[in-house]
């Protein structure tokens, strides 16, 4: 057995062990590893999506700055990439700072892993209004698409203007006509996930507001 392979049995396991040790559903197994796991991995998404928004707000007071390196160097893209980098780093601007690239790393390792492990997994039983979790369910990826659609806006400056709004619109429209192909374990799953990114969402906010207030009172 390979290593893919092992990590996606972790997985598997764990599901079947919660399910018969705990007593409770296949879908309330996922549920509970998938919270488990998104809190696990919390404090480093907190640490990422909180560099993301102060680069976000680094960029936009260095916009005036980044037009003038435009024009002068318009004809040396070369150049122009070299001026700009050297100004991201002049003002604490970094997009791979090792929080980023490790929620990166941790939530694609995850997330592909998780999927595979579900998508492999034979399921019989019922939960709630879902007759089966080996069939996909409409209203259920209604649901993830809902989930999804506020994980979004509730991330600081992602509802900035209109245009903004329609772009969120995409992923989550993507992800539910992807969901009506998959079986609705998978849709558990993405559903729990994405009420941890509204809790991630809802913290991050709590952190900017915090860290604001201390920069007004200094």
């Amino acid at each position: 057995m390979d290593l893919w392979a092992l990590w996606t049995n972790v997985f598997t396991v764990s599901i079947s062990m919660l399910t018969s040790h705990l007593g409770i559903s296949e879908a309330l197994s996922i549920m509970l590893l998938t919270l488990c796991v998104r809190a696990a991995m919390m404090p480093l998404a907190l640490a990422s999506a909180h560099q993301m928004h102060k680069n976000k707000l680094a960029m936009a007071a260095l916009k005036p700055m980044q037009t003038k390196l435009s024009e002068r160097h318009k004809s040396n893209p070369a150049e122009l990439m070299k001026q700009t980098m050297a100004l991201y780093r002049e003002h604490g601007i970094s997009f791979f700072t090792k929080a980023m690239l490790g929620n990166m790393a941790s939530r694609s390792v995850f997330g592909i892993g998780f999927f595979h492990a579900l998508s492999s997994m034979s399921f019989t039983s019922k939960f709630l209004w879902l007759a089966s979790l080996a069939k996909p369910n409409f209203v259920l990826n209604i649901l993830v698409g809902v989930l999804m659609f506020l994980g979004l806006i509730l991330m600081p400056g992602a509802t900035s203007d209109t245009s903004s709004m329609l772009i969120l619109m995409i992923p989550v429209i993507v992800s539910v006509i992807a969901l009506s192909t998959l079986p609705a374990a998978i849709g558990v799953y993405w559903a729990s996930s994405n009420a941890a990114t509204i809790v991630q969402a809802l913290l991050l906010r709590g952190i900017i507001k915090r860290t604001e207030q201390r920069g007004l009172s200094i």
